[in-house]
């Protein structure tokens, strides 16, 4: 199943309306949620993969835009030389609320209910050497980070696709394209 077929309908409008981040809707925090990388996928010249965040806190917390930035961690845990830019923000785009006790979905399962995912895409690796991808640093908006490693079960669907995507500019560098948090469509 592809990155992006597993979240296929999550780009639908949220189900809490267009509640805001404040004291009573709290922004989520590193420490209470936890994610996996879904594996990346060829799209082209680029690769590009979904992460799924829940949260394992007690509480309801929300999430909103995008992630600061997301650092690409080769097999050795060292970052992947590659800028992070965030994709512009659609005007409808409001904070997603992120149910305690969600869990993390089995692989081709799509994102379940109280749940945030995003898309990361990579493109224009031009090193002589490919590293492979084997987690990524999410830097939350509200600060913090946490680990979203790549899901176990992907190589096994042939999505566990790690190597680097195709060199198109030798001059411009590798780049990493991130969405915004998205709820998941059920």
């Amino acid at each position: 199943m592809l990155a992006g077929a597993a979240c296929a309908g999550a780009a639908s409008a949220q189900s809490g309306g267009t509640a805001q981040v404040s004291d009573s809707n709290p922004a989520c925090r590193a420490t209470q949620l936890k994610a996996v990388f879904r594996g990346f996928q060829g799209a082209g010249a680029s690769r590009t993969g979904a992460i799924v965040l829940v949260n394992t806190g007690s509480q309801p917390c929300w999430l909103t835009g995008t992630p600061r930035s997301v650092t690409l961690l080769d097999d050795n845990g060292d970052a992947v030389p590659a800028k992070a830019r965030a994709l512009a923000l659609p005007a409808d785009a409001g904070p997603v609320e992120l149910a305690p006790g969600a869990e993390l979905p089995a692989f081709g399962e799509p994102p379940p209910k109280g749940s945030a995912w995003f898309q990361v895409t990579w493109s224009n690796w031009c090193a002589d050497a490919s590293p492979a991808v084997q987690s990524m640093l999410v830097v939350l908006p509200a600060g913090g980070s946490l680990a979203a490693p790549v899901d176990a079960a992907a190589a096994g669907w042939g999505m566990g696709e790690t190597g680097a995507p195709r060199c198109d500019d030798a001059h411009a560098g590798s780049s990493v394209t991130i969405s915004r948090f998205q709820p998941p469509s059920v």
